[in-house]
C-alpha cells in the first residue's frame, strides 16, 4: 500500500509547508481538463479557498503565522481534484461542505489512486504528552479554546460554534 498522506496525519504546517506538501500530491492527480485551472496551489490560492469556505480556517496562529493541519492538506487536494475533473468551484463548495475528514481522507486517497489506511483503531500514544489546546476566534472578540485529545475535529467544531455566535452590531 502506497501511503503518501500518512505523513500528513499528524502535523502541523505553516502555508507554505501547506502548500508545498498539497503540491507533491496534486502532481499525482490526472492533469486539469481546463487549462485554466492550475494543477497546483500557490499561497495566494490557499488563502482565497479559506476565505470562500472550501477550506477550513487555520488550526491557530502563532503571531503572525497561520498553522494548519491534515484536514486542511486533504481540502486543498480534494478541491484541485475536483476542479481537473471540470467542477466549478461552487459546485465543490456544494460537494465539500460538511464532509467528515473520514470521506475526505478517503476520496482524496481515491483521487491520487492509492489505497486508504486502514481505520487504526484509538489508542493513546506509546508516550503520551499533553497536547496543546487549539484556540479559535468565532466572532468579535469570543474566542473558543478546544482540547484536540478530546476533540476529533476542533476546526469543525469551531466552524459550527461561529455559525452559532450572534454577530455584534457596531
Amino acid at each position: 500500500m502506497d501511503d503518501v498522506l500518512g505523513p500528513y496525519r499528524h502535523r502541523e504546517l505553516s502555508l507554505p509547508e501547506l502548500v508545498q506538501a498539497a503540491a507533491g500530491l496534486c502532481v499525482r492527480l490526472p492533469a486539469p481538463a481546463d487549462e485554466r485551472v492550475r494543477a497546483e496551489p500557490d499561497d495566494r490560492t490557499v488563502r482565497y479557498y479559506q476565505s470562500t469556505g472550501l477550506v477550513d480556517r487555520p488550526v491557530r496562529h502563532d503571531g503572525r503565522n497561520a498553522v494548519y493541519g491534515y484536514r486542511h492538506l486533504l481540502q486543498v487536494v480534494a478541491v484541485k481534484a475536483l476542479q481537473g475533473a471540470g467542477r466549478s468551484l461552487a459546485q465543490v463548495q456544494a460537494g465539500l461542505a460538511g464532509v467528515p475528514t473520514s470521506r475526505l481522507e478517503a476520496a482524496v486517497a481515491e483521487a491520487l489512486g492509492v489505497s486508504p489506511a486502514a481505520p487504526t483503531p484509538e489508542a493513546p500514544p506509546v508516550a503520551a504528552a499533553p497536547a496543546a489546546m487549539l484556540t479559535f476566534a468565532v466572532a468579535d472578540g469570543v474566542w473558543l479554546t478546544v482540547d484536540p485529545a478530546r476533540v476529533a475535529d476542533p476546526a469543525a467544531l469551531a466552524a459550527l460554534v461561529r455559525t452559532l455566535t450572534p454577530r455584534s452590531s457596531p
